[in-house]
């Protein structure tokens, strides 16, 4: 899987409310190093629980959330 389409819809998707200023749940996702950081959680809410985003106020496709499973099934690499 390649990061920059995972990264295109962390940017798209969830960063309006886990950025540098905003950080619900103390979760930041502007950076790779934080994507890496917070991998695993990225993956339980959005991919399994689909609790995220909230309401889906951003209207994550079953397709991203499907990229998102892809990538951190295969390593969550973020290079």
């Amino acid at each position: 899987v390649e990061f920059g389409k995972v990264k295109a819809v962390i940017d798209q998707k969830c960063t309006l409310c886990h950025n540098a200023q905003v950080q619900q749940k103390n979760v930041a996702l502007h950076t790779n190093d934080l994507i890496r950081q917070h991998a695993q959680s990225v993956y339980q809410q959005v991919s399994v629980l689909k609790l995220m985003p909230l309401n889906n106020a951003t209207q994550i496709t079953d397709e991203e959330r499907a990229l998102i499973k892809r990538w951190f099934d295969a390593g969550a690499k973020t290079h």
